[in-house]
């Protein structure tokens, strides 16, 4: 048997350190150069013919939720509750009906806000959220007559009250 050459190995090392490095240098950049390609350009949304009147956008319950949770009153009135409690009851919004209530053409979430305390859910306001452009209106729970929501603060002073009436 030959002995082998001690200056072959270090190339044939080297030779395949170095297409592993290629390779791996290629595997890295390859990914990157397809994600910074350019895209196409989504074509251009036509606008509703005039005969066709747009679709009205639908709100979802958690939007509407969202949107009644957003409200000065209820931030205020869920604060004021969980204070007064020590943290024991919370205040919350449930849906007192699945079905939307339908007001002057349009349909209606119907949500109660509630003090949620162990041994019963008290009701503090009923108010109705538009599924269609989020308009919000307040039940009164005297008449049984829906007011504005602008109506309803310079009527009723919510940001006064203390607790469930």
């Amino acid at each position: 048997m030959r002995p082998r050459s001690s200056i072959r190995f270090p190339a044939v090392a080297g030779s395949v350190a170095g297409l592993l490095a290629a390779a791996c240098l290629a595997w890295y950049l390859l990914p990157q150069a397809e994600e910074t390609a350019p895209q196409r350009a989504a074509p251009a949304a036509t606008a509703p013919s005039p005969a066709q009147p747009p679709t009205p956008t639908v709100l979802s319950r958690e939007q509407a939720t969202d949107r009644l949770m957003a409200l000065p009153e209820l931030k205020t009135w869920s604060a004021l509750i969980e204070k007064n409690s020590g943290g024991k009851v919370h205040g919350a919004l449930i849906e007192y009906d699945p079905e939307p209530r339908a007001v002057n053409g349009k349909d209606f979430y119907q949500f109660s806000f509630i003090e949620n305390a162990p041994e019963a859910a008290r009701r503090w306001e009923n108010f109705l959220v538009s599924t269609t452009d989020g308009e919000i209106l307040v039940e009164d729970e005297l008449t049984d007559e829906l007011m504005s929501l602008d109506k309803w603060r310079d009527d009723k002073k919510p940001m006064a009250r203390r607790s469930a009436q």
